[in-house]
């Protein structure tokens, strides 16, 4: 369970932080962890040491990944680094999903039977926490991997207020690839639905199209080559979230 809160912690905040300004965000984020917290406390029974390790790993995240130049910079790939030692270490000593208890609890044992009932609450969890995550977490993590790869171009007068606006997008400067936004959730999503159900072959044909249809982009870019290499480092930072969010699935399915 613990997992599942950090991962839905990390992924409700950077669902907002884009979208609102800053004391906005900083409103809705509390709010949205306040409830969170709750829910996992008093509805699961998670001990409240565990939740306030939670909510400082997310606090920790999120500082170092914001939006500012000096900041990112200077963090890196460590954010995502540390994301993935916590992740471990909460799968390999946490016990919490073993002495559940709380309306949650009880909601989930009276459930109609079906995937509510087959699958653990701690299973149920995770899989909601991993959704969120590959949404737009996912984003910052490929944001990050592709910052110090591309240049960013001189913007026109008219397009620095757009620009500025849209400081956290995971995309590429070049309006050709903006798409990526709205693809790289769609794909990642996708790429986990269909590795939980073993259609690895459709995973394979849906890698492959992606490929197809960005090749004439990227065809197009000559002997530079910028547009190539930012297609190809996102491309395999957002499957290995992906590959990653599976795997995270698969093992909290397994019998311990």
């Amino acid at each position: 369970m613990l997992a599942a809160l950090l991962l839905l912690l990390i992924g409700s905040a950077d669902l907002v932080r884009p979208r609102r300004a800053r004391r906005s965000a900083a409103q809705i984020i509390a709010v949205v962890w306040l409830l969170l917290v709750v829910l996992a406390c008093v509805g699961c029974g998670v001990p409240f040491w565990a939740a306030a390790i939670a909510v400082v790993l997310a606090g920790a995240w999120l500082l170092t990944t914001t939006s500012r130049e000096q900041l990112r910079q200077s963090a890196g790939l460590w954010p995502v680094a540390g994301l993935v030692a916590a992740l471990v270490l909460a799968l390999a000593f946490d016990r919490t999903g073993s002495s559940l208890s709380g309306f949650v609890v009880d909601w989930h044992a009276d459930a109609p039977a079906g995937a509510l009932r087959t699958l653990s609450l701690p299973t149920l969890a995770l899989a909601l926490a991993a959704i969120v995550f590959l949404t737009e977490s996912g984003n910052v993590v490929v944001r990050t991997a592709l910052h110090p790869r591309v240049p960013e171009p001189v913007p026109e007068p008219g397009e620095r207020a757009e620009l500025a606006e849209n400081d956290s997008s995971v995309v590429s400067p070049s309006a050709d690839l903006r798409g990526g936004r709205l693809i790289g959730p769609l794909e990642r999503l996708l790429i986990v639905a269909l590795t939980l159900s073993g259609s690895y072959a459709i995973v394979a044909a849906l890698i492959a199209a992606k490929g197809i249809v960005r090749f004439p982009e990227i065809s197009r870019d000559g002997v530079a080559g910028s547009k190539a290499e930012y297609f190809l480092v996102g491309s395999l930072v957002s499957w290995t979230v992906a590959i990653a969010a599976a795997g995270l699935l698969w093992l909290s399915v397994q019998p311990h």
